[in-house]
């Protein structure tokens, strides 16, 4: 009702049906984003891309720049564009195999490669030398890949290593929580939506934005447990 409304008033006040639905649309939108904490944002789009372009050329000129390479591939990697970003995290951790960020970001690229075990054992690697790296980022990551396969047991044991290390991961208490309700663990399942909750309550604003939607994920799942 209130949608209608505010598309009538627009056109009354445009003299334009079109653009006022346009603009009912974009006010739907970024309400609904901001409810669930994700929009697009091309700013930062633009920002990825002039980076990974500065670096290509950076590597063009220099090809042992392991730095660079690093870089490239890490940017690539969270661009999506996986295969492009394994050849450059090869040469990275060809030249700095001790470095926990480089063992890290190639880890990940094996693992969304298909390459489970390799990719896990460089992740692995990397806790080894920095065991706080990321203040847990790899955790949650090896979290979300074996949740996305539902593989509740592995996303357990990651996103209770994630949790250990940042208390304020929203995210990881609710992939804990969703993969302990579906082993049926349910008092763990409990724990953890409760924690996911109090976790976002004590984020700073600039933070809450993007956990929005692991808030929103949370209480659904504390409203699935009560009616189990």
């Amino acid at each position: 009702m209130r949608t209608f409304f505010l598309f009538y008033l627009l056109s009354v006040l445009l003299r334009n049906p079109l653009l006022a639905l346009v603009l009912v649309a974009l006010v739907l939108y970024f309400g609904e984003a901001r409810a669930r904490g994700r929009y697009f944002n091309p700013s930062r789009l633009w920002e990825r891309r002039s980076a990974i372009s500065e670096l290509r050329r950076t590597v063009a000129i220099n090809e042992h720049d392991a730095a660079a390479h690093n870089d490239l591939g890490r940017l690539l990697l969270e661009a999506g564009k996986v295969e492009q970003a394994r050849p450059h995290l090869e040469k990275a951790i060809a030249r700095m195999p001790e470095s926990a960020e480089t063992n890290f970001y190639y880890g990940l690229c094996l693992l969304r490669c298909g390459e489970e075990e390799k990719g896990l054992a460089h992740i692995e690697r990397a806790l080894e030398i920095s065991p706080r790296l990321r203040y847990g980022d790899p955790q949650l990551e090896v979290a979300r890949y074996f949740a996305q396969r539902g593989r509740h047991e592995e996303t357990r044991q990651w996103a209770r290593r994630a949790v250990a290390i940042n208390t304020s991961n929203v995210e990881a208490w609710v992939l804990l929580g969703e993969a302990a309700a579906a082993a049926g663990d349910f008092d763990e399942a409990r724990r953890a939506f409760l924690a996911a909750r109090e976790a976002f309550a004590g984020l700073p604003s600039y933070l809450r934005f993007p956990a929005r939607r692991w808030l929103a994920r949370a209480k659904r799942g504390q409203r699935r447990l009560a009616r189990a």
